[in-house]
């Protein structure tokens, strides 16, 4: 069977046949001991004028990084203390760095989904965005497919009153990736209520996110 893809972990994990996209913020250079695929990337909860220009430009060193397959997890977050100004200071700047590179972005987005949809629209299509932790509904879901983004699911399957699963059953296998997250739940987990949902089999699903993951970093 295709391995289980786990488009966004925070933390390394050893699981049979499974491929992860680790995430490394500035100050975490000590993950890329490991032997995966890796994101790179200056969250918005981390983005503090102090710091900003030297974490701005450690993202900029180590995307150059062959292993680095994706610039994130950038975006937008309305539920913290950091001003918008300098969150838009920041996704700006490493919207850019991806464009230039070419390379894929893993986005997080809280209540910022409209002004996403912006950015994207004035952005290079060409080069997909993934949506980690997706949660939100069908109709932002189409916006984004449209824009060739894709859409990543988590523990939100699990919470059947969510926005997420609400969505999942029109989201198409083509714009799906799936994720743990460090939300307690293993990426086999994960699959199996996704593939129960789809009402498809494991084995079916596991092809389908093999293939968008081909195909996504395929320019890479």
């Amino acid at each position: 069977m295709e391995p289980y893809i786990d488009i966004h972990t925070h933390t390394y994990y050893a699981f049979e046949n499974a491929r992860l996209l680790l995430n490394v913020f500035p100050e975490e250079a000590e993950k890329f001991m490991h032997q995966c695929y890796y994101s790179v990337g200056l969250h918005p909860w981390y983005v503090h004028t102090e710091s900003l220009e030297k974490n701005l430009k450690w993202v900029e060193e180590q995307s150059e990084n062959s292993l680095v397959l994706a610039v994130g997890e950038i975006g937008f977050d309305k539920i913290i203390d950091v001003p918008w100004k300098e969150q838009a200071y920041a996704f700006e700047r490493q919207l850019d760095l991806a464009e230039k590179l070419s390379k894929p972005v893993i986005i997080h987005c809280v209540k910022a989904y409209n002004e996403l949809i912006v950015y994207r629209n004035k952005s290079n299509q060409k080069i997909p965005w993934i949506f980690h932790w997706f949660n939100a509904g069908i109709e932002i879901a189409h916006e984004l497919i449209r824009r060739n983004c894709y859409l990543s699911f988590g523990h939100m399957l699990f919470k059947e009153n969510s926005r997420a699963f609400r969505s999942f059953a029109e989201i198409p296998l083509s714009s799906l990736f799936l994720e743990t997250d460090d939300t307690g739940y293993t990426i086999k987990e994960i699959y199996d209520r996704a593939a129960m949902l789809k009402g498809i089999s494991l084995s079916s699903l596991a092809k389908s996110v093999g293939d968008n993951f081909t195909k996504c970093f395929s320019h890479h």
